[in-house]
C-alpha cells in the first residue's frame, strides 16, 4: 500500500472519528459514508459480467491545481479523488499518476481556469468567485443570501440547475464534473466586531475577484480590495488589509486568526466549488477514463462536502482561541439581506433575470 493511500486513509479515519457536528452555520443531514458512494445497481434480474481490463499499460499524469492548504476539505476531496482514480484506472489496465498541486502553487484561481483553458492543467477545484469573469452566469451563485442552508445548496447544485452550470463553460475549453464546496463565508477583521452592515464602513476589506461581492461590499462602505489568494495572510499581517471575508475552514486552516482578533458569523455567501477539467486534455483520455474521472469526482463531493460540515465546530473552537466571535441572528442577517436586494437589481441583467428567477424558485422550494 502507497503512503498517499495510507494518508487518504487516515485523514478519513481522522475525520470519521474525531470531529464533530456542524456549528455556526445551518447544515443538512449526514452524507453517505464513502463505502454507500457505489454506482447504481443493475435492475434484478441482470447478469454481471466480469469486465477485462480495457486499457494497454498506457500512462497518463493528471494534474490537479487548487488555492487551500493541506488539511482543507478541498485538500481532503483531492487526496481521496487521487487515490480512487489511481486504484480504478489499475484494474482498467491504466498507469495514471494524479498529481496535487495545493496552496496555490500553480498560480490563482483565475490563472488556474486559464491553464485550463490552455491545456496546461488539468483539473481544479475552485471557487466560483473569478468564474464571472468568463461566463457571467457563474455571478449568479454569489449573490449574497442566496443560499441560507446546506439543503438548499445541494438540493440546486445536485440538480437540473447545477448539471446545466457545469455545461456551461464548454465552449471555454473547460468541462465540469461535480461540485464540491467552500462552505459559507464569513468575515473577520482587525478594527471591531461586525454586528451592522455600518460597522463595515471604511474598511479595507480582501475580497475576491467578483464584480457581486464587490458592490455588496462597497454598498456599505467597505473599500473592497481584490488580492490573490496567497497574498492574504501577509496583507492581513502587514495592514495593507484591514480584513477579509471566506469560510471557517480556509480562517482556521490558513490561521487568519492569528492577525484577525474579530470574526463574525455572517454565512453572506455560499461558496460552491465547481470541479473543472480542461476540455482539451479531457478529450485525450480513453472514453473509460473519461467516465472514472467524472464519476469519482462526483462521488466524493459527499465526502469532500461533509469534511468541511462536521468540523465547523472544531473551526469556530479553534477561531476562538485568538479571536472574539460574533454570530448573527436573523434579525441581524436581516438588516444585511435588504442592501443584497440592491445588488441583486444591478446584475440581473448582466446574469440573465431568466436564470436569478429560475435558481431563487429552485431556492424557495426547499425549506
Amino acid at each position: 500500500m502507497g503512503k498517499k493511500r495510507v494518508l487518504a486513509m487516515f485523514i478519513a479515519l481522522a475525520l470519521a472519528a474525531g470531529l464533530t457536528a456542524c456549528g455556526g452555520s445551518a447544515g443538512s443531514g449526514s452524507a453517505p459514508a464513502l463505502e454507500d458512494m457505489q454506482a447504481p445497481e443493475q435492475e434484478s434480474g441482470e447478469e454481471t459480467a466480469q469486465a477485462e481490463p480495457s486499457g494497454g499499460g498506457e500512462s497518463y499524469v493528471i494534474k490537479v491545481g487548487y488555492g487551500t492548504n493541506p488539511g482543507h476539505p478541498i485538500d481532503l476531496g483531492s487526496i481521496l479523488f487521487e487515490e480512487e482514480v489511481e486504484a480504478k484506472a489499475k484494474e482498467l489496465g491504466y498507469d495514471v499518476d494524479v498529481q496535487l498541486f495545493p496552496s496555490a502553487q500553480l498560480g490563482s484561481e483565475k490563472e488556474m481556469i486559464e491553464q485550463l483553458q490552455m491545456g496546461t492543467l488539468d483539473m481544479c477545484p475552485t471557487t466560483t468567485g473569478p468564474l464571472g469573469l468568463f461566463n457571467s452566469q457563474y455571478l449568479v451563485f454569489d449573490l449574497p443570501y442566496l443560499f441560507l442552508n446546506y439543503d438548499q445548496a445541494d438540493a440546486v447544485l445536485d440538480g437540473e440547475i447545477g448539471t446545466e452550470m457545469l455545461s456551461a463553460l464548454e465552449d471555454q475549453n473547460i468541462v465540469g464534473l461535480a461540485w464540491w464546496e467552500n462552505g459559507f463565508r464569513e468575515l473577520t477583521n482587525n478594527k471591531k466586531p461586525i454586528t451592522k452592515p455600518e460597522d463595515l464602513s471604511g474598511l479595507k476589506l480582501r475580497t475576491m475577484e467578483n464584480d457581486v461581492h464587490i458592490d455588496f461590499f462597497s454598498a456599505m462602505g467597505a473599500s473592497p480590495t481584490p488580492l490573490g489568494f496567497g497574498e492574504i495572510y501577509t496583507s492581513l499581517q502587514s495592514g495593507v488589509i484591514d480584513g477579509q471575508e471566506n469560510p471557517l475552514s480556509i480562517i482556521a486552516v490558513n490561521k487568519f486568526y492569528d492577525v484577525q482578533p474579530y470574526t463574525t458569523i455572517s454565512d453572506h455567501v455560499y461558496s460552491p466549488v465547481p470541479v473543472l477539467y480542461s476540455k482539451s486534455l479531457y478529450e485525450k483520455l480513453p472514453a473509460d477514463l473519461q467516465e472514472l474521472v467524472k464519476t469519482t469526482a462526483y462521488e466524493v463531493r459527499t465526502y469532500e462536502r461533509q469534511s468541511g460540515r462536521d468540523a465547523e465546530q472544531e473551526y469556530i473552537d479553534e477561531i476562538a482561541q485568538k479571536s472574539e466571535i460574533y454570530t448573527l441572528c436573523d434579525e441581524e442577517k436581516a438588516a444585511f439581506r435588504e442592501i443584497a436586494l440592491e445588488t441583486y437589481g444591478k446584475f440581473e441583467e448582466k446574469i440573465g433575470k431568466e436564470l436569478v428567477d429560475k435558481v431563487t424558485a429552485a431556492v424557495d422550494e426547499v425549506q
